[in-house]
């Protein structure tokens, strides 16, 4: 039968099958579907809806830039002192103002030797000018882009930790621009939660205290260079030294517990690496204070009772579960490279969600009801084959959006009646090929069929492949919306030029098979 053999029949069935089942969860009701078994839940599950028609909460955060500077000086003016120290410089006027730092060299002819040290103490690309002997330090164009950009990276992995362990179900979190991160959280009517734990950026350090100077005299301008002054809600104020035992990024897990006095508080455990510096630490340290600093701000200071050298410890404070809880969360997922400031916030009604996904439905059945009736119309008999293909179409794509797991919005629904709308144009070309075909004189119906389809393939790949090309370029370029609208369309394409080369073709020959017509109709 014009080439189609038992084999390639039988894969065309069993597609077809495979894509009924796969689209079967988004007709059945969520009481239903909340009853499977967990493993089966995996896999067979309905579309997700985005923000668009479920209603949610959108969150654009930015990502400061300016603490990111200031942290990145701050941590080089600290080993710019170490290191001139080092090396016998003198110095004077260290300190850090917004996005420059700035040192003066008491002897003019170190004024080289120093920018060296400098210049060798940082990885990125530094801009060091010298006026009168004071080095004025910052970081290049080149180097805050490209600091940024891992900024925002690393900030996408640590926001989808944090939200995951939230357990906020479906979450769309993407970047956009240079240092921007959306974030959707379909379903979430009241983002003010997650607001303020993305709002930390959860930097945890050890810090021995330093004993040598009070907070009274810290306050008057009698600090130490290798110290510095801090406060805590139960501690007041506290000097400590700038020397970070350990930081967050060695701790291995962290979780609520309970203490001695049945209090709350946060358990937490070491890598082994940070195990042993934490060791050595408390070892060398018996009956100093151990202050704990997350971001910025004492959290606890215990008094070292002894060597700590299992690589675990206690949190303590005035916690409540829930607060103890999100310390925990946050400590897990990590710490953020810099601040996320909250650029922009909508928060979108399901009453809205539900209007969309009205509009968008009546519009498709009214797209599938004309073309179904035109179809019939103008072809009969091959007008039901091909509406019978256009339903499958729809059946398919329906199920690939569940296999992929994506998430449907509004300009996806309209990318799926688009998607109507051309499906049925690969079916005209095949039948008015077929009409061509009759004109010319040939009458065997298989000739006929043979012909039109392999006159028709040629016009088909290019219609949709141009269609491809604009649907890749809106995934790869555009965002949210625009890149749902692309996948949609695409995915259509896809299902659109199986089901009238190869299902379409199935159904004719079968047709041809069954009736042995001895002329075709069109």
């Amino acid at each position: 039968m014009f080439g189609y053999s038992k084999f390639k029949t039988g894969m065309v069935i069993a597609v077809v099958v495979l894509g009924f089942i796969f689209a079967i969860p988004n007709f059945l009701p969520k009481t239903v579907l909340s009853q499977l078994p967990n493993g089966v839940r995996d896999w067979f599950k309905p579309i997700t809806l985005g923000l668009d028609l479920q209603g949610g909460s959108y969150l654009l955060m930015e990502v400061d830039t300016k603490d990111l500077l200031k942290e990145k000086l701050t941590t080089l003016a600290d080993l710019t002192r170490s290191e001139l120290r080092s090396k016998k410089i003198r110095f004077a006027g260290l300190d850090v103002d917004g996005e420059t730092m700035h040192v003066r060299i008491l002897n003019s002819a170190d004024v080289n030797t120093a920018r060296e040290v400098i210049r060798g103490l940082e990885k990125e690309g530094l801009n060091i000018e010298n006026k009168e002997s004071v080095l004025t330090v910052s970081y290049t164009t080149q180097a805050v882009e490209q600091m940024t950009a891992k900024a925002v990276e690393q900030s996408l992995e640590i926001v989808r930790r944090r939200i995951d362990e939230m357990g906020t179900k479906e979450p769309q979190i993407q970047a956009q621009g240079t240092n921007r991160i959306v974030i959707q959280l379909p379903g979430v009517q009241d983002p003010s939660e997650i607001k303020a734990i993305m709002g930390k950026t959860a930097k945890m350090s050890f810090h021995l205290e330093d004993s040598s100077v009070s907070p009274q005299a810290a306050q008057m301008g009698k600090l130490p260079a290798d110290s510095m002054l801090m406060s805590g809600d139960e501690t007041g104020y506290m000097v400590l030294k700038r020397r970070v035992i350990v930081n967050g990024s060695g701790l291995d897990s962290a979780k609520v517990s309970y203490g001695d006095k049945n209090d709350v508080v946060v358990a937490f455990s070491f890598k082994a690496n940070a195990a042993k510096e934490f060791a050595k630490a408390t070892r060398e340290n018996v009956g100093r204070k151990l202050v704990i600093v997350l971001d910025g701000k004492i959290i606890s200071a215990p008094v070292i009772q002894g060597p700590i050298t299992g690589g675990q410890g206690v949190i303590t404070g005035n916690f409540s579960v829930k607060s103890a809880n999100d310390l925990a969360m946050l400590l897990r997922s990590g710490a953020l490279p810099a601040p996320l400031i909250v650029a922009e916030e909508r928060v979108v009604g399901p009453g809205l969600g539900e209007d969309s996904i009205k509009a968008g439905t009546i519009a498709c059945l009214i797209s599938l009801t004309a073309v179904l009736i035109f179809m019939v119309i103008v072809y009969g008999f091959f007008g039901i084959i091909a509406d019978l293909t256009l339903i499958v179409n729809g059946i398919l794509l329906l199920a690939l959006l569940s296999l992929l797991n994506a998430t449907l919005t509004l300009p996806g629904l309209a990318g799926i009646a688009l998607t109507v709308a051309m499906a049925v144009d690969a079916n005209i070309l095949i039948f008015e090929r077929m009409k061509e075909e009759m004109q010319n004189g040939i009458t065997v119906p298989k000739e006929i069929l043979k012909r039109g389809f392999g006159g028709a393939f040629s016009a088909i790949l290019d219609g949709q492949l141009t269609t491809l090309f604009a649907a890749l370029f809106l995934f790869m370029l555009g965002s949210g919306p625009v890149r749902g609208f692309g996948i949609t369309l695409g995915l259509g394409l896809a299902t659109t030029m199986f089901c009238a080369l190869s299902f379409n073709k199935v159904l004719l020959t079968a047709w041809v098979a069954v009736r042995n017509p001895k002329k075709i109709d069109l």
